[in-house]
């Protein structure tokens, strides 16, 4: 007689899972996570600005950088002909980026000390690295129409961490004052 075994099946490896993620939801996540970082981007370059003007100079590049990533995503969404909320206008653009700021509580703070940069700059590292982290997380999710575009994402992120870095222990550059002007 066989015996008929009450155990449940083990589940396959993770490798071979199927894919559950849709790409317009993949695209919304790379796109909230994205418009994010432009926020944090853009109010830390501010906060440098009485401080170091070459810093908040590098940071408003990152900024601009995730600008860049964002029309990105756009474009890849319009050339599937996938809804995707954030290139459907400036003004939903303008609305969502004026939600996430409304969400961050802290206030500006300027960065009065080399103490206070050597710790922004410290966060931002941390901050890019769990970016860099999330992208890798989405890469290895995505479908092949993706693939391309967040393996470039991820390697800009590695190159984000490295101009953070570069900054953080250029100590000569750390201290030198913002410009009057």
């Amino acid at each position: 007689m066989p015996t008929i075994s009450t155990r449940s099946p083990t589940p396959p490896p993770l490798s071979t899972c199927r894919n559950i993620w849709r790409v317009d939801q993949l695209l919304a996540l790379a796109g909230t996570h994205e418009l994010a970082e432009l926020t944090r981007y853009r109010r830390l370059a501010f906060s440098f600005l009485t401080f170091n003007t070459a810093i908040s100079r590098v940071l408003a590049g990152l900024g601009i950088e995730c600008e860049m990533r964002l029309k990105e995503l756009a474009h890849i969404a319009q050339r599937l002909e996938l809804l995707y909320p954030l290139s459907s206008s400036d003004r939903y653009y303008a609305m969502l980026h004026a939600q996430l700021r409304k969400k961050d509580t802290d206030p500006y703070h300027f960065i009065g000390s080399e103490g206070m940069a050597i710790e922004a700059l410290s966060q931002a590292m941390m901050d890019a690295e769990a970016s860099r982290r999330f992208y890798e997380q989405l890469l290895g999710a995505s479908p092949a129409t993706l693939h391309s575009l967040l393996a470039t994402i991820v390697q800009q992120k590695q190159a984000e961490l490295g101009v953070l870095s570069e900054r953080l222990t250029d100590g000569d550059g750390l201290t030198q004052p913002a410009a009057l002007c």
